[in-house]
């Protein structure tokens, strides 16, 4: 790849993680919302438990992205892979 496209391909990629960055938030709210009712009406163990599960998963994904260094870009694919489910609700 020539410079010039390795560029274009780096906006375009930017630009597609900036579009999902509203859906991961709706994600993670949605996370947080059914946690707190699984917590209100079975168990508080179970609400920590959906949470839980989460954590982990976004722990997870951050650390295969670490593999490739860590920086601020990591971090937001961690999160757009955790939450990022949220655009097909």
């Amino acid at each position: 790849m020539t410079e010039d496209s390795t560029e274009i391909h780096a906006e375009k990629q930017a630009e597609a993680l900036r579009e999902e960055l509203p859906l991961a938030h709706i994600g993670l709210t949605v996370v947080v919302i059914a946690s707190f009712i699984v917590g209100a009406f079975a168990s508080l163990l179970y609400g920590a438990l959906v949470a839980g599960v989460f954590a982990a998963l976004f722990l997870g994904a951050l650390g295969i992205q670490c593999l490739a260094g860590f920086d601020r870009e990591s971090l937001l694919r961690a999160y757009l892979v955790t939450f990022g489910w949220a655009n097909w609700l």
